[in-house]
């Protein structure tokens, strides 16, 4: 069986999340290939790596890889403005092994497709009120989706009062990602369908 051994950047700690939709859509696409995961987590080093140059390098001797993932959010910018950003700051060997992932406009995008997993990460699967979530036709046009996403988990959760107030919408969002089994709706968004682009395009060399 092939193995793959995978490294992913990213923006913050709290995008480590998206460990597993680069899992769940290896496994879809490549199901043979035995994949190994790293989230390079550079937060316990004495002198963390602050440029991306430097982080890249770092990850070469702490997580090293075969295929790199990069992350950035798009935040106010498009796809190919922040790819075109990532690119000047690779070396041609990196660029051939690296995957851009940039969610419109950030990570709780992807997060915002699936009800039930919304309901079990929140505590509350005997949720019973209907929950809107914006259509895939609207979700990358949400100007703040983490705060649509962190607003529905406290909703759902059931809390009051103190309770309420303890609640980590941070780590409620790791067990979301955790929930999610199908990220298949992703695949009508522009940001997802250039993200499984860039990565059959790397796979097919990795591959070949």
């Amino acid at each position: 069986m092939t193995e793959l051994k995978y490294t992913l950047i990213a923006d913050g700690s709290s995008d480590k999340n998206l460990i597993r939709i680069i899992d769940w859509s290896l496994n879809d696409l490549y199901p043979k290939i035995a994949i190994e995961s790293q989230f390079a987590d550079f937060r316990n080093l004495q002198k963390p790596p602050k440029d991306l140059k430097s982080k890249i390098k770092m990850a070469e001797q702490l997580f090293p890889f075969q295929i790199l993932f990069l992350h950035r959010d798009a935040e106010s910018h498009d796809i190919e403005s922040r790819k075109l950003e990532l690119d000047k700051q690779l070396t041609p060997e990196i660029k051939a092994v690296t995957i851009p992932i940039i969610p419109v406009r950030m990570m709780e995008t992807w997060l915002l497709i699936d009800t039930d997993a919304i309901k079990k990460a929140a505590g509350n699967r005997n949720y019973k009120k209907s929950i809107q979530l914006p259509t895939l036709k609207m979700l990358e046009k949400e100007t703040n989706p983490k705060s649509i996403l962190h607003d529905l988990l406290k909703e759902v959760s059931g809390l009051k009062g103190r309770n309420l107030d303890k609640f980590n919408p941070h780590e409620t969002v790791h067990l979301l990602s955790e929930n999610i089994d199908d990220y298949s709706p992703l695949r009508s968004l522009d940001s997802f369908i250039d993200f499984e682009k860039s990565l059959k395009k790397i796979m097919s060399t990795f591959l070949s």
